[in-house]
């Protein structure tokens, strides 16, 4: 670590905001955003708040999405309205993807209308295509234009444009109509006009086209950018070498990870994605959107319960007869939803943190399911006996014992089962699993699990 993160540490550690807002200043984006990096979320966030506020978009640009989320998603709507006018048209696309829809929209609503339409239009294209990785920052000329008009107009639109090295000839219907370089535009005669310079078959791509084609054109054709049409053959936006490049590295980081058998990655990192976004959305959001979700969930477990009582009640006479099974009753429940809710927890974490490949999920499950059967043939010959010698022998009805055991064996890896397939159905289905899994857990665990025991019961004791 440098001593520039020392001191930076001492100050935060120290609540020095002061000084630590002094030393930022000092430093230059690149070096605070590798900074920001090394710390947890909770000093992230305080970091960032002490940069001066010109400063830290360019801050932002160093940083991945994710961090760019942790960073600003305690600030207020209003700051980061102002953030996102100042990004990148595509990297605030980006950006805005992790926010709740609630909040995404709370934002929108403060951004001009102009940009908001830019926004709206840019986030319509599918992941993968062309149209996911453009930008609509660029710079379009007039081929009727002369030489001059052409670079006063370029001079005027530089300040808000991601390049102005090509500009893009277009007629009044937006119709690609060329390519001409800021150098011919140098070179030629200012007082001739574009179109005698201008390229009429430069290279285009689709918005459709899948992302990875347009960037391997980029490379293969040594250009900066390239322009994107429609179907109409309207210019829609640009990609850029450096969004290009990010395609193609992810693409070979990808192809690199297959080889070496670790499949599923792509996967991984939109499943961590929508579970941040649901994260945030929970934590976030709305009120009203936890309580609707979990309400939803909650009506599972009320209507499970009545049919769990439905069971009970089936099974009366056995209660009446032999009223000693109830004593069991909580053990069969309280063990299978521990078991259930360790299966599903464990499936969360793996899943957050990448170790869960859910191309190959039936080998998770199966492994799980293992791990339950064991404990199930542990805990119903520990179950059994204590359920044996405690109220079985004593009161003549020993098959107690064995309806407890069994019930215990069959329940625990039914659990574990179930604490798995529950929430990887959720979340193939496009459900938040976190609150969703519990009660279809709870309540087909505790009717499966009654209903075995109370027909053990009833079969060993004959009635």
């Amino acid at each position: 670590m440098s001593q520039d993160f020392k001191e930076l540490n001492k100050a935060l550690r120290a609540g020095e905001f002061k000084s630590l807002a002094q030393m930022l200043q000092e430093l230059n984006p690149g070096t605070i955003a590798d900074y920001i990096e090394t710390l947890d979320e909770q000093r992230q966030i305080q970091v960032f708040a002490q940069i001066e506020e010109e400063e830290q978009i360019e801050v932002l640009k160093q940083l991945g999405e994710e961090m760019q989320f942790r960073v600003l998603t305690s600030r207020p709507d209003s700051f980061i309205k102002k953030i996102v006018e100042k990004m990148a048209h595509d990297e605030r696309v980006d950006l805005l993807r992790y926010f709740s829809p609630e909040k995404r929209k709370s934002i929108l609503a403060q951004v001009a209308a102009e940009e908001r339409e830019d926004i709206l239009k840019l986030s319509s294209y599918k992941e993968g295509t062309t149209g996911s990785i453009m930008t609509t920052d660029y710079a379009v000329v007039s081929k009727n234009m002369t030489i001059d008009q052409a670079i006063e107009t370029l001079r005027a639109v530089a300040p808000d444009k991601e390049t102005i090295y090509y500009a893009y000839v277009v007629d009044q219907n937006r119709k690609l109509e060329g390519v001409v370089s800021l150098r011919s535009m140098l070179v030629a005669d200012h007082s001739a006009k574009i179109t005698d310079i201008m390229t009429t078959d430069a290279v285009s791509v689709k918005a459709d086209d899948p992302d990875h084609e347009t960037a391997q054109i980029l490379k293969d054709n040594d250009l900066i950018a390239v322009p994107v049409t429609n179907g109409d053959d309207k210019l829609v936006g640009i990609v850029t070498f450096d969004d290009a490049m990010q395609v193609i590295e992810e693409d070979t980081t990808e192809t690199m990870l297959q080889k070496a058998g670790i499949s599923g990655q792509s996967d991984r990192d939109r499943e961590r994605e929508k579970d941040l976004i649901n994260s945030s959305k929970l934590l976030n959001g709305s009120i009203w959107y936890p309580i609707r979700l979990r309400m939803m969930f909650l009506f599972i477990t009320l209507a499970g319960g009545f049919l769990v009582g439905g069971v009970i009640d089936f099974y009366e006479e056995v209660l009446e007869a032999v009223i000693v099974a109830a004593v069991f009753i909580p053990v069969l429940m309280d063990m299978g939803g521990n078991v259930g809710t360790q299966s599903s927890t464990i499936f969360a974490r793996g899943l957050a943190l990448g170790h869960i490949d859910t191309s190959r999920m039936f080998k998770h499950i199966t492994r799980e399911v293992s791990i339950g059967a064991i404990m199930g043939l542990m805990l119903g010959l520990i179950g059994g006996a204590v359920a044996y010698f405690w109220q079985g022998a004593p009161n003549n009805i020993p098959e107690i014992g064995m309806a407890v055991g069994l019930g215990l064996a069959v329940v625990i890896p039914v659990a574990t089962l179930l604490g798995f397939l529950i929430p990887y159905i959720l979340l193939k289905f496009g459900f938040d699993h976190a609150p969703g899994a519990d009660p279809f857990i709870t309540t087909i665990k505790d009717f499966v699990g009654l209903a075995l025991y109370f027909y053990l019961v009833a079969w060993f004791i004959g009635i």
